[in-house]
């Protein structure tokens, strides 16, 4: 993958985390911290292109999600850029990705009080979308 299309998969994926986040209307810290901390450890380790500046491609996760967050964007229009861009080219996101993709969603889902009905809703949307 070139780098544009890393970044445009990692920003995506930005959308995907905030829309489990912001599900329930409010996006908590405890959501934002988990997100921070698994971009850390799990995706930054992931691979290591990056953009003309020298940023890791997988901090384009932390900039579309804090985009999203300071726009107040709704939480559906954000789970539809994801989708849009998974289904733009699904070959991008093999079995091992949409595992991690899918595990990140689900800890940031319980990362506050567990998971509400809205985060769960939004969990079972994605795994839908992953097997279509």
């Amino acid at each position: 993958m070139n780098m544009t299309t890393m970044q445009d998969t990692y920003a995506s994926l930005g959308h995907l985390f905030y829309s489990i986040a912001a599900g329930d209307g409010k996006v908590r810290q405890e959501e934002v911290a988990r997100l921070k901390q698994l971009i850390k450890e799990q995706w930054l380790p992931l691979e290591d292109s990056r953009d003309e500046f020298g940023t890791d491609a997988a901090h384009y996760i932390d900039i579309s999600f804090d985009h999203a967050h300071a726009q107040a964007m709704d939480a559906a229009a954000a789970f539809a850029r994801f989708k849009e861009a998974y289904k733009a080219d699904p070959s991008r996101f093999d079995a091992g990705f949409r595992r991690m993709i899918y595990q990140t969603a689900a800890a940031i889902a319980s990362a506050f009080a567990g998971n509400n009905k809205a985060e769960l809703g939004r969990l079972a949307q994605l795994e839908q979308l992953f097997k279509e």
